[in-house]
């Protein structure tokens, strides 16, 4: 009767933890995937200068430095990315559309963060002139930014955007440039939604889940054994 009893428990448990472990893995592959992915948003792989160098890009294997000058259309409100947080103060980042010189290329440029400010339905108060010297870095956008819809909220001559969905346009070039310098704080851009520690945690949690299911059967078995 015990030997019957013990090959249901193996049956039982030998795929749990083989799942277990296998799920280990899968989180171990996905902090190895997001270390590449903040690797490739924060390395910038060239300069480019004019507008006809800005429509090279787009590829999203890589990040680009870009400095150039741009036009932005001061009848286009500007877009405050709600819930952007640094050094734990809660904040926004900054968003608005642009042109370059010759008119090649049209972009959108996150302008950098700022605090936000201690009631909700005031905004705060930003000044971008309408011709700039443009200077940062050219990156993807990740689905931190398009987790959810804009829900664009009008206050004053700016609006608040819970995500960048409505404002990722097909005449705009894919991905955002994260300016440099244009506020006083810049924007830390894109990122992934959870970061590798948060997987390797994971991973860590699975393969001690596995641990503790071999030891407990270990432990099963031994004493079925004894018991005869």
């Amino acid at each position: 009767m015990w030997l019957t009893k013990k090959w249901w428990f193996l049956i039982v448990v030998i795929p749990i933890v083989g799942l277990c472990v296998k799920a280990g893995f899968w989180q171990l592959d996905r902090a190895h995937q997001k270390e590449e992915l903040i690797r490739v948003l924060t390395v910038g792989e060239s300069l480019l200068k004019t507008g006809s160098d800005m429509l090279n890009v787009g590829a999203p294997s890589g990040t680009y430095q870009v400095q150039l000058t741009v036009y932005r259309d001061a009848a286009r409100p500007l877009s405050f990315l709600d819930n952007r947080i640094q050094d734990r103060v809660a904040g926004y980042e900054v968003f608005t559309e642009v042109m370059t010189s010759d008119g090649s290329v049209r972009m959108l440029v996150n302008l950098g963060w700022v605090p936000g400010k201690k009631r909700r339905d005031e905004l705060p108060l930003i000044e971008i002139p309408a011709v700039f010297e443009l200077k940062g870095l050219w990156v993807p956008v990740t689905d931190s930014y398009l987790m959810s819809e804009s829900d664009a909220e009008t206050l004053g001559n700016a609006q608040r955007v819970q995500s960048l969905t409505d404002l990722i346009k097909t005449d705009l070039l894919p991905g955002i440039v994260l300016a440099d310098g244009l506020l006083p704080r810049n924007a830390k851009g894109p990122k992934p939604r959870l970061g590798p520690e948060t997987h390797y945690g994971y991973a860590i949690q699975w393969f001690l889940l596995a641990v503790v299911l071999c030891g407990m059967t270990a432990v099963i078995l031994k004493k079925g054994i004894l018991r005869g």
